[in-house]
Parts: C-alpha cells; sequence; structure tokens
C-alpha cells in the first residue's frame, strides 16, 4: 500500500489531486480500484495514510521517559522516528496535503483529534493526573508537530527534518 500511495502523490503532484481519480492511481499501480478504496476507503485517506495521530500517540506511549529525558524530549524523538524514516517520499506528501486547504485541514484534523488520548499518555509518563495543564501541553506538543512539518515542507526539505523537530522542541518547550 505504501507503492499505491507513492504513486498516488506522484501523480496528484503533477495533475493535481482533484484530476486524478482512484481508477487512475489503481491503474498505475497495478492493483484494482476496489483494493485502493478497501485499504484506504476514500481519496483524501491514500493521501493522508501514514500520517496517523492515532500511531503516533500509541508509540509515544510506549516511549522511554525519565528524570534525562523530558515528556517533550520523547515526543519529539518519537515524531522523528515516525515522520523521518522517508524525508523524500514525505516531503512530497506534505507538499501536495498543505498545497491543498481541505487535506491540509483534514491532516492537522487528524493529529489534534489526538490531542486527549496524548494528554493520557502524559499523565502516565508523568505519574500525575490529567487536567487542563496536561491537556494544554499535549496540544501544544501537536501544534508545534504541525508547523515544524509545514515550515519544513515549504522550505522544500532543505534542512533535516530531523533538525528542525529536534530545534523547535527544544526552544519552545525549553
Amino acid at each position: 500500500m505504501v507503492d499505491v500511495q507513492r504513486t498516488a502523490v506522484r501523480m496528484m503532484r503533477l495533475s493535481g489531486f482533484s484530476r486524478v481519480t482512484v481508477e487512475q492511481i489503481a491503474e498505475a499501480a497495478g492493483v484494482s480500484p476496489s483494493t485502493v478504496y478497501r485499504y484506504f476507503g476514500t481519496k483524501e485517506a491514500l493521501v493522508l495514510w501514514g500520517g496517523n495521530g492515532g500511531e503516533l500517540v500509541a508509540r509515544f506511549a510506549d516511549a522511554n521517559v525519565g528524570k534525562k529525558r523530558t515528556v517533550e524530549q520523547a515526543f519529539a524523538e518519537t515524531a522523528i522516528d515516525m515522520y523521518g524514516v522517508d524525508e523524500k517520499n514525505l516531503l512530497a506528501q506534505l507538499t501536495l496535503v498543505f498545497g491543498n486547504a481541505d487535506l491540509a485541514v483534514a491532516f492537522e484534523h487528524g493529529l489534534m483529534s489526538q490531542r486527549h488520548a496524548l494528554a493520557e499518555v502524559i499523565a502516565t509518563h508523568r505519574e500525575s493526573k490529567s487536567g487542563a495543564r496536561v491537556a494544554a501541553l499535549a496540544a501544544a506538543m501537536l501544534g508545534v508537530l504541525i508547523a515544524v512539518l509545514d515550515r519544513w515542507q515549504a522550505t522544500g526539505g532543505e534542512k533535516s527534518l530531523t533538525r528542525q523537530i529536534t530545534k523547535a522542541y527544544e526552544q519552545v518547550f525549553a
């Protein structure tokens, strides 16, 4: 399915999101349209696949947080592990996402919709209750990630995404 998504992103960047059909994507990827719909559901979900906030929170839940590693540092490292794996394809995907207002809203909503779950994980890591402060921290951590991803793609990925995430979290949460 990664190949199907890469094919879709490439086609949509060349021709525009609205001009490419699921049928065209399926043909170019060598699968049936029903396979694309079965795995992704919609054309929008096909583009957004892999940027899943739920997966990010689940990975963060398994992160090692301690006296020398804050929740903010652990979250930044989790984001790097998730998004920094294949920067070339991520850049193509994010350029398409942030270049289309509806996709950008859906991407941002997908991440921000995880703020309550992230707050619970932060509280667990801190061995504290989840209140307004933790909820605000969760929203801020997700907001910083969205801003970094948007800025990184806007500059054509000229600097390392890993460095951009690390620097942003150090500056904002110092």
